[in-house]
């Protein structure tokens, strides 16, 4: 019996990427909390490589006396994300530039991605989406490159569990 080639969805504009000042309990993330006015779709500033997320798993040994070899078990993790994004080098007040003028060194919200829609349909309850609980690093220009556009580098350091993989609910 052949086995099915599984369906793939493509990656180009199949992920929305939010920065959230407040969410209550991000295991739950409510509608309210990822429309508010103050939420900032990402999507569009961010480059094509520019959302990273990265998990470092540590090794614990676990040797024993009977054995020569030596046996790994998993240790501590640690999220790491970082970001890259577009930016009015002059404008820094433009209405293009919201993510410079919101993703500010020492801020705290949280990044909420969507994985496996199309950007453009709107969050709604019952999609999947994780929730990094963030806080802003510096702002670092990337170098100019001929034929590329201006750009910013930073480093989100993850300051409380992720949460993945958890369904949008109802409420305020």
């Amino acid at each position: 019996m052949t086995q099915p080639v599984p369906t793939s969805i493509p990656a180009d504009g199949s992920v929305k990427v939010l920065w959230v000042p407040t969410i209550a309990d991000t295991s739950a993330p409510t509608l309210d909390e990822l429309t508010a006015a103050e939420v900032i779709d990402l999507s569009c500033y961010l480059t094509d490589d520019g959302f990273a997320p990265a998990v470092d798993e540590q090794v614990s040994t676990d040797n024993r006396l009977c054995s020569r070899q030596t046996f790994e078990r998993r240790g501590r993790f640690t999220y790491s994300l970082n970001i890259t994004y577009v930016y009015q080098g002059q404008d820094l007040a433009a209405d293009d530039n919201q993510a410079f003028a919101t993703l500010r060194p020492a801020e705290l919200g949280y990044i909420v991605s969507r994985w496996g829609a199309d950007f453009e349909d709107p969050i709604e309850v019952g999609d999947l989406v994780e929730v990094w609980p963030a806080e802003c690093g510096e702002q670092m220009k990337q170098p100019p490159e001929a034929n590329g556009r201006l750009r910013l580098m930073q480093r989100i350091f993850v300051r409380n569990s992720v949460a993945k993989d958890v369904a949008v609910v109802t409420g305020s």
